[in-house]
């Protein structure tokens, strides 16, 4: 089987000749810039600065040299801008770690006066900055900055502000990407814009120059409670701007895309759901579902869903909004044992991840323990397909090249490739 092929077949919950694998394919399945730069060297790869995905997380660009060590069958359409809002071209070195990476030309950083750094909605110091990142810290974390909510004066359109239909110039950027990208036989995903519904990374606003409306998190995640007209208004906008995205889209990509990368918004903690599945029903399920179901009658395209946390009770509930896919299959949390998420709810949602925890047996443990885990997890979640190797999330920065390694060839060897 090709690449495209066999996620095709996991996808379709058949036995692929082969586990499907994803090391890079989608904003979160990433590894930090640190891990991409190690992992160059450690396969003797050119060492070369590398290209920041996206500031916010500070994953790397895995480049095809490196993709083609990994074994990935997924490629991501890289995406045209940021968390920040910063376009991903016109590189430019920048010190991370007392390492040389390349970040977006038009991204601004400058120093907190404690050993940190900020950056800018789109580079543009004349407004305040969005992102943080602390002395000695790896991520640009949001920075909150828009006034107390005002329910007399609330206005949906101030939270729908960063989710408009794409551009003709991004969907032409798009189709460039899948030109580059469709003759290596990786299947193609994209994550075109903030259609999330609610996905912290977005509340804050951090890619605008004056957000407005609910975007501090402890606000937003009670808002369905204390302004629930207002939150329905909010994403019936969004659904309608993403659905119009996605009829331009297919019009110019068809069905070179394979799979759409629609929502990142969080529902679990380590110990279990931080909300309820009676408001993920009222709240998000008749929305995803408008998306999905766009997309199931007019495509040949999946659809993935990122939720991090304990999630088990909330599994059937993005099984009914229609998505194909949940990722990262968080095994280390609450109520996320791999054997009953497979047993439970294999047949019904492909699983795209859960491959190696990243919390503790990745970064803390032994060579060794780590090729148990990985192959304990292929065994279980590969039989009978619907499933895509990834690890539990992004790998972080203080994860042993050693480790990595260890996980990549305990897949290579599941699989027959060794």
């Amino acid at each position: 089987m090709t690449s495209k092929e066999r996620v095709k077949t996991s996808f379709a919950h058949r036995q692929p000749d082969k586990m499907a694998v994803d090391f890079g394919g989608f904003a979160c399945s990433q590894m930090n810039a640190l891990i991409v730069g190690k992992l160059r060297k450690y396969y003797g790869l050119r060492e070369e600065p590398v290209k920041i995905l996206d500031m916010s997380t500070m994953t790397g660009v895995i480049e095809p040299d490196l993709k083609e060590v990994l074994g990935s069958d997924v490629q991501f359409l890289d995406p045209r801008y940021d968390t920040f809002g910063h376009t991903c071209d016109n590189w430019k070195e920048w010190e991370y770690h007392g390492e040389k990476v390349l970040i977006p030309g038009n991204c601004t950083v400058t120093e907190d006066k404690k050993g940190g750094w900020y950056v800018y909605p789109m580079g543009d110091t004349c407004a305040q900055p969005s992102g943080h990142l602390p002395a000695g810290g790896y991520y640009f974390d949001n920075v909150m900055r828009s006034p107390e909510f005002d329910e007399d004066q609330a206005n949906p359109e101030d939270n729908a502000e960063e989710c408009q239909i794409i551009s003709d110039e991004d969907v032409a950027y798009y189709k460039k990407k899948v030109d580059e990208y469709k003759a290596d036989g990786r299947a193609l995903v994209i994550s075109p814009g903030y259609y999330a519904l609610g996905d912290a990374a977005n509340i804050p606003g951090p890619n605008l120059r004056n957000p407005k409306g609910i975007r501090n998190l402890d606000e937003w995640y009670t808002a369905p409670l204390l302004y629930p007209d207002y939150v329905h208004e909010v994403f019936e906008i969004q659904v309608k701007r993403a659905i119009a995205s996605f009829e331009k889209i297919y019009k110019e990509l068809g069905n070179d895309i394979d799979v759409m990368y629609i929502c990142g918004t969080d529902f679990g903690t380590q110990r279990g759901p931080f909300v309820s599945p009676e408001t993920v029903k009222e709240f998000y399920v008749p929305y995803y579902k408008k998306m999905n179901d766009w997309i199931h009658e007019n495509t040949q395209w999946k659809t993935l869903k990122h939720c991090c946390g304990g999630i088990f009770p909330i599994i059937p509930l993005l099984i009914e909004g229609g998505f194909d896919a949940v990722n990262p299959v968080q095994c280390s949390a609450a109520g996320m044992d791999p054997q009953t998420l497979k047993d439970t709810y294999g047949k019904d949602i492909l699983f795209w991840g859960g491959g190696v925890d990243t919390q503790k047996v990745l970064p803390q443990g032994t060579p060794e323990e780590v090729r148990e885990q990985v192959k304990q997890r292929c065994e279980i979640f590969s039989k009978d397909g619907g499933y895509i190797f990834n690890t539990i999330h992004i790998i972080q920065a203080d994860a042993p090249v050693e480790n990595i390694a260890a996980m990549i060839e305990t897949v290579k060897e599941f699989n027959g490739d060794r």
